[in-house]
């Protein structure tokens, strides 16, 4: 069976800390949010636009920026059970809470069964350590072949396929670092997401967590689409492009036509991290 490795990561050029900062209710911890709403406002009638949806969804999907694909669905068959490892750090209850929460709010858009390890073996690994081990974290437990990674990035995340469904995955926080420039909630937004097997960024794709060049921190209503269309039934592991796009263009039909386009900002807006902020 084949099996291949990606990864991805947020690049320290583009990622910016916030000047507002607002204090998350039980977790004590400052946010970096955008200046105003106009990046999720910008062309709100294009993100919603059936054709825009699918344009976006492959890129997003069915590409990656470091390697070229075969533009295959990736994405999860069996349940996804977390465990967080400390590398030279006392365990932090704060970050592991900010993960459950996001990774909770995963599951619900999803329907996808994500849950602690337990008594199960983890399949998803959280690797908390400091900046100055980031580079000998990366190497030891990830795949990554990317040069430079740990001084081109702030955090990194990278997952297998098992015959084009992802079997495991990693991530990779230097929490010193990420405290110091306010992107604590950013990565674990962002990685936590592409691992779901969303694993490409987009300059041009907006609103997204998968922008870069953008100041979104949480997701956004056309992330929540992304993820619905991914985690559809009728969507399997392995399709290629050509016979993935007519069941796609129908998901989205059926999505404009119950009115979930139209409100989707509403809805991811109602769980996870998110609900933080209203």
């Amino acid at each position: 069976m084949k099996q291949s490795a990606f990864q991805f990561f947020i690049q320290p050029k583009i990622r910016k800390r916030m000047a507002d900062c607002f204090l998350l209710a039980l977790l004590m911890i400052c946010i970096s949010l955008p200046l105003d709403n106009a990046a999720q406002a910008q062309n709100l009638d294009e993100w919603q636009s059936p054709t825009y949806i699918l344009k976006a969804f492959n890129e997003i999907a069915l590409k990656n920026e470091y390697r070229s694909t075969a533009q295959r669905i990736l994405k999860w068959q069996q349940p996804i059970y977390y465990r967080f490892q400390y590398h030279d750090l006392p365990q932090n209850t704060m970050v592991e809470n900010l993960f459950s929460i996001h990774l909770k709010h995963l599951a619900e858009i999803t329907k996808h069964n994500i849950q602690p390890s337990g008594k199960h073996k983890a399949n998803l690994l959280i690797h908390i350590t400091r900046d100055r081990h980031y580079n000998q974290v990366i190497r030891q437990f990830t795949s990554s072949n990317v040069s430079n990674i740990a001084r081109e990035s702030h955090c990194m995340g990278s997952f297998k396929t098992h015959s084009d469904a992802i079997s495991e995955a990693q991530i990779v926080l230097p929490v010193d670092h990420l405290f110091s420039k306010g992107l604590l909630v950013s990565c674990i937004v962002e990685e936590t997401t592409q691992v779901m097997g969303l694993p490409n960024d987009s300059d041009w794709v907006n609103p997204s967590i998968a922008n870069d060049v953008s100041k979104i921190e949480l997701l956004t209503g056309l992330d929540y689409l992304f993820l619905t269309i991914l985690y559809d039934r009728q969507i399997k592991a392995g399709m290629s492009r050509k016979r993935s796009q007519p069941i796609i263009k129908a998901i989205i039909t059926q999505l404009q036509q119950q009115g979930i386009i139209d409100n989707a900002q509403h809805l991811v807006n109602k769980g996870g991290l998110n609900a933080y902020l209203e």
